[in-house]
């Protein structure tokens, strides 16, 4: 039996909900620029956090200076076994573009969630019934920007129906080559996979796409 450990999710609160959107464009009625998200490295689990398997979310608030780099970094929830440091650790990576008023970029603190999830590998044996694929849209990519005509990545499959990009297996793919990648990936649909123990499981599993 290999039980794994996974960072799964950022998820961003209300003060930070901008930074998923693309910044909106400047007019007389609204002169403020929202900070855009580049780069966002996930926290791992310790040894310890998965030996003794936690799961749970560390809060952070978190100060995105107007020169582009993170200020001070400050945790609101926790979780033992290290798991706060490492998402503390985390967050102080992350890439961005400041807030702007008025065309001059601005201090803005944002609330960040680092979500750790326990999970199995989809081929292991406890896992007695493996997720099933129902529908997989190929990303929107011309097959002759597919170097080698195929595309894999490791998909997080959730118990609750949750999916998204693990990892990415090919890694010789563009920006928005990931992007279209990520966007198909959350369309797959499926059935979770299931336990020996009958309780549907959180599982991996490599998806690949072929371009012929």
């Amino acid at each position: 039996m290999k039980i794994t450990a996974i960072f799964l999710s950022i998820l961003f609160l209300a003060a930070a909900a901008a930074a998923q959107q693309p910044p909106r464009p400047a007019n007389p009625a609204s002169p403020v620029r929202e900070h855009v998200i580049l780069e966002q490295p996930r926290a791992p689990y310790t040894s310890a956090a998965r030996q003794n398997g936690v799961e749970g979310t560390v809060k952070l608030s978190v100060m995105l200076l107007a020169n582009g780099k993170v200020g001070n970094v400050s945790p609101q929830t926790y979780l033992p076994h290290g798991l706060t440091q490492q998402a503390v650790n985390a967050a102080k990576g992350i890439k961005f573009t400041p807030r702007t008023i008025n065309g001059k970029p601005v201090n803005v603190t944002v609330t960040i969630e680092y979500r750790y999830t326990l999970y199995y590998e989809d081929e292991d044996r406890d896992i007695t019934t493996k997720v099933a694929i129902l529908s997989r849209p190929r990303p929107e990519i011309a097959a002759a920007d597919v170097k080698d005509g195929h595309i894999a990545v490791d998909v997080f499959f959730g118990a609750d129906g949750r999916i998204s990009v693990f990892r990415f297996i090919t890694t010789d793919l563009t920006a928005e080559q990931k992007a279209k990648v990520t966007e198909a990936v959350e369309n797959i649909t499926f059935r979770p996979a299931v336990h020996k123990s009958g309780k549907k499981m959180n599982v991996t599993k490599v998806v690949a796409y072929e371009f012929k």
